[in-house]
């Protein structure tokens, strides 16, 4: 079986309203501080942009593409039945 992880596609989160990119804020941290505005959202996600990356983790993937996303993880039926 394998696991994939979630991730956010930057151009589709950029598509997003400025309400929307609000209530996302606090969940972006950058440098150790949540954002709080949406045109923080919305800079950050242009600064990732110009750095190749299209899809963003959530949380830590050790197999991760910054193109594509998480490039999955194989785990046995009894890890995927305990949700590891």
């Amino acid at each position: 079986m394998k696991k994939v992880h979630l991730c956010l596609s930057v151009r589709g989160a950029l598509n997003q309203t400025k309400a929307e990119m609000k209530r996302m804020a606090p969940s972006i941290t950058v440098d150790g501080k949540p954002l709080r505005t949406a045109d923080e959202v919305r800079n950050f996600l242009m600064d990732e942009l110009a750095q190749g990356h299209e899809m963003l983790p959530f949380g830590e993937c050790d197999n991760f593409d910054w193109k594509t996303g998480c490039k999955g993880h194989e785990v046995s039926e009894t890890e995927a039945d305990h949700g590891v």
